[in-house]
């Protein structure tokens, strides 16, 4: 064999004493790897390596996983890299590191900035244009053969399940069913025009509805009816009361009633209140979004990660529940808004559960039955056939609406109906109702709009992958933030993607957000002419489709194992989030989640994992010795792995677990050196005094004589003291230092060292050297 196609392992592995030395060919290629060296006659058996490797004796029991190590071992090649030995500001200046160049001055960077953004050129202004208005592009490359048909259907199906769920959504959000259906027609025009995702469906959502409930219950509060006639002669309050019909309000203790029930429904008067505070709630949402679309802000919601939002919307789904069971049961009960308002709700429950409506009950049931049947055992053998499901939720409300109008519902068995609808589009009015000067509203309105984008969002993205499609975070925050402000002026509250109706309009073939214009030329038709024909649909009927749609969001309990397994910090924040949704309400929950999930952030960094490497043998890779029981530490050096970023929040944990790990604690070691000093000082002054010890021997320990011997003979003394201290100090702690001379330290998790970083990382060392591995520069 040639000697210059010979490649030899290390030392360690070449050994004298051994009855078959290891020399290993260097491979044409590495197919060829395997094959020869396990054919090579010289070389030493695998499984002799693999036992000197792990430090194991050979006649130990061969499992299957070690069978499996083994032959997995062989079929590998070997690798042997040579290299120069460098100092990090060697390679920097040999491979030329940018970091280390001099920068711009910080004025110079952002002139430049805004010069870039403000320069303004024909085909600058161009790009902006198509950029704010995406239908543009979209249409233009819109291929009508091809898409067309897929849009016409899906338009028709998402349409068709938006009647009932937004009439439905609307009374989570505390208002008559006609203005969830507003919500579905007009900000989903105004998304069409500058939305960038091509199939979410914009309308009503069940969590939004709610976070615009709790608002509009707490303000509503402070409600008190008037007791003039200006209520009767405003025509804007009449046209409320043709909605609603003739029913009185019966306030609740809250508002002065000593019966404390509430009327489920409320005077046109209260309910005027009501879309005064929703469409102020929609204005400020809007407002709020287009300000961060402008700034730039759609990086916000990674701070709501998947466990968060994950809790928090399940959380949400228990406040829902609980909002419709008054429908089920078809009881009065109090209103509750703020802290604990679950519990008190479930108590107020069952202090009126025998006040149950059995046909309200009855409804419920039936409904619940058909919607259960049709979505869990139907749809998924019908679909694949049809390429729709079947509209099982417009089919209950158009037989509940039959069943209710000839069985004379309201009047026969006191069931809550929709009441009077008012056909036509509303007016555009100025919104709020008086009550934009509410700062209250204001700082919802934040929350609200923050939890739409992100649940919008995160539905474009996990349809645009599946297309191959990218969507914009600003500018749908921008979309939303139009749509909202849009259609605050015509009577709607803050609008949202919807998850089951997104799915459905991709499933079914929708291509483009001209399947959401179809929708809403249905809705159009619904709202024009066909709304008197549902003023006799129960409410029960309604609140059954709401439940049934909350399957999705209760079946992400399902999580928590997950979690628990994967990571116990996001259990937690699901956890932590859930429970301050349930027990503290939707947006303080909310806040308290978010404020939790950042926290963890600083626990996982504060105390980070600290590991003590070791080599593993007869290779150049470094492990953790408590993970790796082959690794092996190397006398008198410490290598110490620090799994974070390096500031003042964990540079004290850093400092003590490096003292820790490499028994090397300056400030104990200084102690027992100064003991030390000390206790020998003792010694020698008392054997000067007994006689024992001559001047003359402490001068030659010194290494020097001494001129005035009797003036300076403290200061010998003190001199010999100290000369022989120190390497008594050395010996006595030899053992447990083990020789200790290096510390090594490897930086290449740093992302990233602050000003108490870097003083920490470069204290001084007592009589140990350090070394900084893959140390990143610390940038000012």
């Amino acid at each position: 064999m040639d000697n210059n196609n010979r490649l030899s392992f290390p030392s360690s592995i070449l050994e004298e004493g051994s009855e078959k030395k290891t020399v290993v060919t260097r491979f044409r290629s590495e197919s060829d790897a395997p094959r020869r060296l396990l054919n090579h006659r010289h070389s030493r058996p695998l499984s002799l390596i693999r036992s000197e490797m792990e430090g194991k004796p050979l006649n130990r029991p061969r499992t299957d996983s070690t069978l499996k190590s083994l032959l997995s071992l062989k079929n590998r090649g070997h690798v042997q890299v040579t290299r120069p030995i460098y100092n990090h500001v060697e390679f920097d200046e040999l491979h030329g590191n940018d970091a280390n160049t001099e920068r711009r001055p910080t004025l110079q960077t952002v002139q430049t900035m805004v010069q870039a953004g403000c320069g303004c050129s024909a085909d600058c202004a161009k790009k902006f244009f198509w950029n704010r208005v995406p239908c543009l592009g979209i249409m233009k490359s819109y291929k009508w053969k091809e898409w067309l048909s897929g849009d016409l259907i899906a338009g028709l199906t998402v349409g068709i399940m938006q009647l009932p769920q937004g009439m439905a959504y609307a009374l989570l959000a505390n208002l008559p069913p006609i203005y969830g259906l507003y919500v579905s027609f007009f900000p989903a025009l105004i998304y069409f025009i500058f939305g960038t995702s091509r199939h979410i469906n914009v309308g009503t959502f069940a969590v939004i509805c709610l976070m615009v409930g709790e608002v509009v219950e707490r303000n509503t509060v402070d409600f008190k009816p008037s007791t003039s006639n200006t209520a009767s002669n405003n025509p804007m309050l009449v046209n409320f009361g043709n909605m609603t019909g003739s029913q009185n309000v019966t306030y609740n203790n809250i508002t002065g009633n000593p019966n404390g029930e509430i009327d489920i429904k409320p005077s046109s008067e209260e309910i005027l209140f009501k879309v005064g505070i929703a469409t102020g709630v929609a204005l400020f949402t809007g407002l709020w979004q287009l300000v961060m679309g402008a700034c730039r802000f759609g990086f916000v919601t990674i701070y709501l990660g998947d466990p968060l939002v994950s809790g928090f919307t399940t959380g949400a789904a228990v406040h829902v529940l609980t909002s419709q069971i008054k429908y089920i049961f078809g009881i009065k009960i109090q209103r509750f808004s703020g802290i604990l308002k679950i519990p008190k709700t479930y108590k107020e429950i069952f202090m009126h559960i025998g006040e149950t409506n059995p046909a309200a009950v009855i409804t419920a049931a039936i409904c619940i039955l058909m919607l259960v049947v049709v979505k869990e055992v139907i749809n998924p053998k019908v679909k694949p056939k049809i390429k729709a499901p079947v509209p099982i939720e417009l089919i209950v409300v158009v037989l509940g609406t039959i069943v209710s109008y000839f069985g004379k519902f309201e009047t026969e068995f006191n069931v809550l109906t929709v009441g009077d609808i008012p056909t036509g589009i509303p007016a555009p009015q100025i919104p709020g109702g008086g009550n934009l000067g509410n700062f209250g509203i204001i700082i919802d309105s934040f929350a609200i709009a923050v939890v739409a984008f992100a649940i919008s969002v995160s539905m474009g993205k996990l349809l645009a992958e599946k297309q191959n499609l990218v969507i914009k975070p600003n500018q749908e925050l921008i979309a939303f933030g139009f749509a909202n402000v849009f259609g605050s002026f015509f009577n709607c509250f803050p609008c949202c993607a919807s998850l089951s109706r997104s799915l459905v309009q991709e499933n079914v073939g929708g291509k483009t957000q001209l399947a959401s214009v179809l929708s809403c030329i249905l809705i159009l038709i619904v709202l024009l002419a066909l709304g008197p024909l549902f003023e006799s649909l129960p409410n029960a009927v309604l609140a059954s489709i709401i439940l049934v749609a909350l399957k999705g969001m209760f079946m992400q309990f399902k999580e928590l194992k997950r979690l628990w397994s994967i990571c116990k910090y996001d259990f937690a924040i699901w956890l932590i989030t859930w429970l301050a949704v349930v027990l503290l309400g939707v947006d303080l929950g909310l806040a308290i989640g978010v404020g939790f999930s950042l926290l963890t952030v600083v626990f996982r960094t504060q105390r980070p994992a600290v590991n003590l490497f070791g080599r593993v043998p007869h290779t150049d890779i470094y492990r953790s010795i408590n993970q790796y029981k082959s690794a092996r530490e190397i006398t008198g050096i410490k290598i110490i792995n620090f799994m974070s970023a390096l500031y003042y929040a964990n540079a004290e944990h850093f400092r003590s677990k490096v003292y820790s790990l490499s028994e090397a604690n300056p400030l104990k070691i200084k102690a027992a050196r100064m003991k030390m000093e000390k206790k020998n000082e003792m010694k020698i002054k008392e054997q000067i005094k007994n006689g024992e010890v001559d001047m003359k021997e402490i001068k030659l320990m010194n290494g020097h004589k001494s001129k005035e011997p009797e003036q300076n003979h403290l200061l010998d003394v003190e001199k010999a003291t100290s000369s022989k201290s120190i390497p008594l100090t050395r010996r006595q702690s030899s053992s447990s230092q083990c020789h200790l001379h290096h510390i090594i330290i490897d930086c290449s998790l740093m992302g990233y060292i602050d000003s108490v970083g870097v003083k920490v990382f470069f204290q001084g060392d007592q009589g140990v050297q350090g070394h900084r591995s893959d140390c990143l520069s610390v940038q000012h």
